[in-house]
């Protein structure tokens, strides 16, 4: 089955295997991830903590990104073109790349959960990032990413507006990162914790980082080889 870029640029035919390697992937990368998510909100309310504050880490966010573009992507394996999907999947890309990041360099060392936490921690900032760029590289059909795709960069800086707002005002109580209840989900956005020039210089690196990922997965994917096969 043939199509056209974005660009109108004919695209090969898609060969069944990488069709079914395609489904396969994401169709296990999603189930996976609904799963964990499902149990960790079970988790979390079996705890008496509150699931709006669970929705609202950057990192729970990042994951439901790749669970809903893994779906899509194993029940249309073509690129779809569209303007919403390559941001829905830039974000997603992203999103979930950063996470990793930023939680082996600055977050990690904090964190000392047991159990089934434990196991859905390893998935949130591991598993996930991981197996995303693997199916980026290897598995995933090119998306024709433009470089006006990086207006996905509205969601992070939305995201960091609801949660200084909501941190100042209305008083949420994370548990997560932070050895005490803190109104900021990651200690480096804290004022108890860090001071204002800290927060500012972490807001800042953060957004470079996003940006800068974000970049090279666009330029990776404009780079990627077009694999058809046979069918």
């Amino acid at each position: 089955m043939s199509g056209f870029t974005p660009t109108g640029v004919r695209l090969p035919p898609m060969s069944r295997g990488r069709r079914l390697a395609v489904r396969g992937y994401f169709g296990t990368l999603a189930v996976g991830l609904l799963v964990t998510l499902i149990a960790q909100c079970i988790l979390t309310a079996s705890e008496g903590r509150s699931l709006a504050n669970t929705f609202s880490y950057f990192t729970i966010q990042s994951n439901v990104l790749v669970l809903v573009t893994s779906a899509i992507l194993c029940a249309r394996p073509r690129p779809l073109g569209a303007t919403w999907w390559r941001l829905l999947r830039l974000a997603a890309l992203v999103g979930i790349t950063v996470t990793g990041i930023v939680y082996v360099l600055f977050l990690a060392r904090s964190v000392h959960l047991t159990g089934l936490a434990a196991l859905y921690n390893q998935v949130f900032h591991h598993a996930a990032p991981l197996l995303t760029l693997v199916g980026f590289l290897v598995v995933e059909p090119r998306q024709s990413f433009r470089w006006s795709d990086l207006a996905f960069l509205g969601w992070p800086v939305a995201w960091l507006v609801y949660t200084m707002i909501r941190g100042a005002f209305f008083d949420p109580r994370f548990t997560g990162f932070a050895p005490k209840p803190s109104n900021y989900p990651y200690p480096f956005l804290d004022p108890s914790q860090a001071p204002l020039a800290e927060i500012i210089g972490s807001i800042a690196f953060v957004f470079v980082l996003l940006l800068a990922v974000g970049v090279a997965y666009v330029f990776a994917d404009r780079h990627k080889p077009f694999r058809p096969g046979r069918r």
